[in-house]
């Protein structure tokens, strides 16, 4: 009998769920559960199975997973819920080991670990280690822009787009205009900001893909004991190269500040992949800084896999493209 963990997925037929079983099923040192079509929404059928698995993903609607959760206490099982119900509850861990060391301790002893979302994956790496360091006050006017493939909206927006006809489609889309999107609470608590970013997400017609875009004004900018002078790029490119320094899944680009509008950035650079790419760019009054990624890799799926990975006692980039 195999003694690989033994893992299963409640929610396997949607986007972050499929990507989930293409992944982990060409693995060798788990064992990939699987519940029976008739019954994966039955509350007793997947009691059953965390009584016999390591762990369980929570690819499922906020409602369905907090049900989920509450039926199965008390059950030795470890739980990696992906949706928005646990990101900011206090009893779970938040799952983005590149926090810090001792963020990725506490993942991998914690039997809850609440799987960040896309959006906030990429707007959280690139402002938690400027605020870690002390240049980014928690209260500066940030806006956040966030390019997305439209399998994140789920398989709805994905069968509208796959139909075609509609050329209202065929152009970006803004969206979350009231700027109450769903990751906002979850970018304030990690980031521990007191005024919240003005967060303009935008769907495209393309598939898979995420980049996020935050500028800074330098000279609104605070000075940390330590940096000479005034703010500038470079100092962008020290903290993040620094910050994310042997990481597995984020890696900083060179700094590049040539004048030209030639040079261009495309947001699904990524897709396919489990990783991050940051970019620093502008000059030394402006900063952009850019982190590029799949919304179902390092945005969801990926995720999930490098969070298990670090829960089982495993490398982190293990079964994952990087």
């Amino acid at each position: 009998m195999s003694n690989a963990p033994k893992v299963f997925i409640v929610g396997e037929s949607g986007t972050t769920g499929l990507r989930l079983h293409d992944r982990l099923s060409e693995r060798k040192d788990i064992e990939l559960l699987h519940l029976p079509e008739e019954k994966r929404k039955d509350i007793e059928t997947i009691k059953e199975f965390a009584k016999e698995a390591d762990l369980m993903f929570l690819c499922l609607p906020d409602a369905a997973s907090k049900e989920i959760v509450e039926a199965v206490k008390g059950i030795d099982i470890k739980i990696l819920d992906t949706s928005t119900a646990h990101r900011t509850a206090d009893d779970w861990v938040y799952g983005f080991p590149e926090l810090s060391k001792e963020q990725k301790e506490a993942i991998s002893k914690a039997d809850k670990v609440a799987v960040p979302g896309c959006h906030a994956s990429g707007v959280i790496a690139i402002l938690y280690p400027l605020v870690h360091a002390g240049i980014l006050p928690i209260n500066y006017p940030l806006h956040c822009i966030s390019l997305t493939g439209y399998s994140g909206g789920g398989k709805k927006m994905i069968g509208e787009y796959d139909k075609g006809g509609n050329t209202g489609l065929l152009a970006p889309r803004q969206y979350g205009l009231s700027q109450n999107h769903k990751h906002l609470p979850e970018i304030m608590k990690v980031c521990h900001l007191c005024e919240k970013p003005l967060f303009s997400p935008i769907v495209d017609d393309f598939y898979e893909g995420m980049q996020v875009t935050i500028g800074f004004h330098t000279h609104f900018l605070q000075l940390p004991c330590g940096l000479p002078g005034e703010i500038e790029a470079d100092d962008f490119q020290m903290i993040l190269k620094k910050h994310y320094a042997g990481a597995k899944l984020i890696k900083v680009s060179p700094l590049s500040l040539d004048e030209t509008n030639g040079l261009f950035l495309s947001a699904n650079e990524n897709a396919g992949k489990d990783s991050m790419t940051i970019n620093v760019a502008g000059n030394d009054d402006r900063v952009l800084v850019i982190s590029s990624f799949d919304n179902l890799g390092k945005g969801a799926s990926g995720a999930a896999i490098q969070c298990m990975n670090i829960m089982l006692g495993m490398p982190e980039e293990t079964g994952l493209v990087l």
